[in-house]
C-alpha cells in the first residue's frame, strides 16, 4: 500500500472511478480529467502488525487501510462469513 499512496503524493492527488470506470482492455487517458484532483494525501504512516494500541491511536486520527495475508490456510479453507481467530490455523 506505502506505493500507492506514495503515487498519490506524488501525483498531488487522483481522480475517481466515475473518471476511470474499470475496463478489461488497455485504454487511453482522458485528457480532460489529468488536472481533476477528487482525493489528496499529505502523508501516511504505518502501524507495526498485531499492535492494536497503535492501531487504535491512528484510526482516531486518520483513516486506516488493512493488508491481509490471504493466502494464510484460515482463508483458503473457510465456511463462514467471518473468521474471529485466525491464530488458531
Amino acid at each position: 500500500m506505502d506505493y500507492a499512496y506514495q503515487f498519490i503524493i506524488d501525483n498531488k492527488g487522483i481522480d475517481t472511478e466515475e473518471d476511470y470506470p474499470y475496463q478489461a482492455r488497455q485504454v487511453l487517458c482522458k485528457k480532460d480529467k489529468l488536472k481533476r484532483r477528487v482525493v489528496t494525501i499529505d502523508g501516511y504512516t504505518d502501524v507495526p502488525p498485531n499492535d492494536e494500541k497503535k492501531l487504535l491511536k491512528a484510526v482516531a486520527v486518520q483513516p486506516v487501510s488493512v493488508g491481509i495475508c490471504g493466502s494464510a490456510r484460515a482463508f483458503q479453507l473457510y465456511s463462514k462469513v467471518e473468521l474471529n481467530d485466525i491464530r488458531k490455523y
